[in-house]
């Protein structure tokens, strides 16, 4: 079988999302080219890939990385936003962007901000594991499994504070405790089976959503947009 061309950049983080993707790499290289700049390859060598994934958020007050993630958009059909700062902007919405201070917020954007995405995998960082189920159902071409990181492809941003707002407070919880295992920062704890977010220690990934099976099955179904 023809390998898959995938193509990574990374944009700007904390390259948490590149190693997840780095300890994927011995089980996913059976099926997967990586063109990356970790791997020592002359990254963007070629003109067409079949895959692009981005990491990173977009620094809006850099032109040139809009422009370069434009470029990127057009060297492949199928375009992926890794990680929760590409997803949904994630810890970096709290960064004002450029290398000095600069009176601006909100300069760092996910990437469906600036083109089209395809599939979004939230995390900070998503697994590795969750990297080699991404690939094998892509292969696969099993677009049921592939459906949560479609969706997500179209958000712009997801918190804890969305968690608690749309299956908490609406009585949708069951109280299954995925959304405070799943917690990179430890912002949501369980209190008598109920999730109490610790506002100041949510990074917005948006993992605690995605994980939590009944708001999963609400994006799915086309609940929250």
């Amino acid at each position: 079988m023809e390998k898959l061309k995938v193509l990574h950049v990374d944009i700007g983080g904390c390259e948490g999302c590149n190693v997840s993707i780095l300890r994927a790499l011995p089980n996913i290289q059976e099926f997967v080219d990586l063109d990356m700049k970790y791997l020592a390859k002359k990254t963007c060598a070629e003109d067409k890939y079949d895959m692009v994934i981005i990491t990173g958020g977009v620094c809006m007050n850099e032109p040139h990385i809009i422009e370069k993630v434009k470029s990127l958009r057009e060297k492949a059909s199928t375009l992926v936003a890794f990680g929760s700062c590409a997803t949904f902007g994630g810890i970096l919405r709290f960064c004002r962007g450029g290398q000095e201070p600069r009176p601006d917020h909100r300069n760092f954007q996910p990437v469906n901000s600036v083109i089209k995405v395809d599939y979004s995998i939230p995390g900070c960082p998503p697994t590795h594991q969750m990297v080699q189920s991404f690939f094998k159902f892509f292969i696969a071409g099993d677009e049921r499994r592939l459906r949560l990181f479609k969706v997500c492809a179209d958000i712009k941003k997801l918190s804890g504070f969305d968690l608690i707002d749309d299956i908490v407070l609406t009585g949708l919880c069951i109280g299954c405790g995925a959304c405070e295992l799943s917690c990179p920062t430890q912002a949501i704890k369980l209190i008598d089976k109920r999730p109490n977010l610790i506002a100041e220690k949510c990074i917005r990934c948006g993992t605690c959503y995605v994980r939590c099976p009944r708001a999963s099955q609400l994006l799915c179904m086309g609940g929250r947009i």
